[in-house]
């Protein structure tokens, strides 16, 4: 049978304290990470919403305006222009729209993965 001397006991006690010590710390950076991440992703969410919810209302206004127009056209070549216009403006729009809307979820992307980022350099550089 082995004995243990006390200065022993002590130091290995002293070694498992530091290694609780340094978990538990560890849990709550990544707790805090996925918390900081899990909001940046819900507030994404939301204005992804609100874009996409400004793009329809601004597509039906214009929608109104062009039927009105059409209806009040004098003649067939007017309808015919307006129907041009109204094309060309729809593609130039919604290009705008996906640009703006690729744009605004690239950054808010950005936004959810740097606390996670920032902990994984954290802990390269450790």
């Amino acid at each position: 049978m082995t004995t243990t001397k006390p200065a022993e006991k002590a130091a290995t006690s002293a070694k498992v304290a530091a290694a609780f010590g340094d978990a538990g710390e560890s849990v709550r950076q990544v707790s805090t990470a996925l918390t900081a991440s899990g909001r940046a992703y819900v507030e994404g969410i939301v204005a992804l919403g609100r874009a996409f919810g400004g793009f329809g209302r601004e597509t039906a206004t214009e929608v109104g305006r062009h039927v009105k127009a059409t209806v009040n056209a004098r003649n067939l070549r007017e309808v015919a222009e307006l129907q041009a216009a109204w094309a060309q403006n729809r593609v130039e729009t919604a290009t705008a729209q996906t640009k703006e809307f690729v744009d605004l979820a690239r950054d808010r992307s950005e936004e959810v993965i740097a606390p996670l980022a920032s902990l994984l350099r954290q802990d390269r550089a450790a």
